[in-house]
């Protein structure tokens, strides 16, 4: 996984150098020894980097080694990264505005380590219920006042660095909630299957009404690996699917369910993972919603003089999958998704995901239409979490008056 921000991590490590030695080193000493040694910790984070790269096979016994590198490694870089951006603006003046400026300088690092501290110690345990209601023209009147917990992107792997404990935490929160209906919207593991062993009566424990509804992220199909062949792949989804089940949870792969309360009833739709390159575009909305009713834009005209369609709610991974498929081809009218993580930084609504993602975090709306994007409970490649906390989304469903 390291491999594919490698140039990020050279920068990181590099640029500080060549700027402290230039600016700094130079004028400090002219003695080649002295010289030498300021590069001292950034060649012995190189060596560990190379070290953890020769093992980053994303297998469950090596994720805590990348986890833990990406911690010591960051904290290292990104405070004097941070520096030198801010302090070669002093360069372009001197006096009192240059010892400003590395005075500002020398906070904004501060800070950083701080941040990287606490979104390490504590941020990434700091888990939160975020409630919020949502209102429906034509919820049915039985569902008035349903109460859904949607929590995506468990990562359960990352939680191997000795916080196995963390999911005992997280589920005993979910149930008590006490709600009518629990939504998974994938990621369930970083990269096999293999990383649930010995959270099966945990995770078995989830308990709501209506039970326990499952789709499957990017992750859960052991994409990363590349040491794995077709077949391989194929056998540790299916294993994975195969473990969901076995909890009772209801995993639905391009598929729906029904809920019923008297006479009235809900649609439950979940599609296989759709996302953008170069993550698996595998849902199938005609397909997931088959059996219901007018729930297809495209059946619009065959059912004109019909009822409204049915009242649906999507379980989506990718939220890039709504603005893409779900609003101009369906009457879907909430879907649920993760997958972004909200970056698992994010300060004053900016997150590094922002630019990327047109949803990234919250509700959305098109029309009738609702998307609810959770910052997801769990982190993924670096434990960490500030300000984009672990949460849980609690949605009362009402009828609009």
């Amino acid at each position: 996984m390291l491999f594919r921000i490698l140039i990020l991590l050279f920068v990181l490590l590099i640029v500080p150098d060549v700027y402290m030695y230039s600016v700094y080193v130079r004028r400090w000493t002219r003695r080649w020894v002295w010289r030498l040694l300021t590069f001292l910790p950034s060649v012995l984070l190189l060596l560990y980097m190379l070290w953890v790269l020769h093992s980053d096979d994303m297998h469950v016994e090596n994720q805590v080694k990348v986890g833990r590198f990406m911690v010591i490694f960051l904290a290292v870089t990104v405070p004097r990264f941070l520096f030198t951006l801010i302090d070669a603006l002093g360069l372009l003046g001197r006096g009192l505005y240059r010892r400003t400026v590395r005075i500002v300088a020398m906070t904004v690092a501060l800070f950083a380590l701080i941040v990287l501290g606490y979104g390490y110690f504590i941020g990434r345990h700091r888990y939160v219920v975020n409630e919020q209601t949502i209102y429906f023209d034509n919820l049915p009147k039985a569902f008035d006042g349903y109460r859904i917990a949607h929590f995506s992107d468990l990562h359960i792997g990352t939680f191997s660095d000795n916080h196995q404990d963390d999911i005992a935490t997280i589920v005993h929160l979910l149930n008590s909630l006490k709600c009518d209906a629990i939504l998974f919207t994938g990621d369930l593991v970083n990269y096999e299957s293999r990383e649930t062993d010995g959270y099966r009566r945990l995770l078995s424990s989830l308990k709501a009404t209506d039970g326990v509804v499952a789709v499957m992220g990017n992750h859960d199909y052991s994409m990363y690996i590349k040491t794995l062949t077709p077949e391989m792949i194929r056998a540790d989804v299916a294993e994975l699917q195969h473990r969901e089940r076995s909890y009772g949870w209801h995993l639905l792969l391009n598929e729906n369910r029904i809920v019923r309360r008297g006479n009235d009833s809900i649609a439950f739709i979940g599609t296989e993972n759709d996302g953008n390159p170069p993550f698996p575009r595998l849902g199938n909305l005609a397909v997931a919603t088959k059996g219901l009713h007018g729930v297809m834009r495209a059946d619009d005209k065959a059912n004109a003089a019909a009822p409204s369609h049915t009242f649906s709610i999507l379980l989506t991974h990718d939220p890039t999958h709504w603005r893409r498929n779900v609003v101009p081809e369906t009457h879907i009218d909430l879907t649920l998704s993760g997958h972004t993580h909200a970056g698992q930084f994010k300060v004053f609504g900016w997150s590094p995901v922002s630019p990327v993602y047109g949803e990234w975090s919250g509700i959305y709306k098109d029309g009738t239409q609702v998307l609810n994007v959770t910052d997801g409970i769990g982190a993924v490649m670096f434990p960490f979490r500030f300000g984009a906390w672990p949460e849980i989304d609690v949605i009362t469903l009402r009828r609009s008056h």
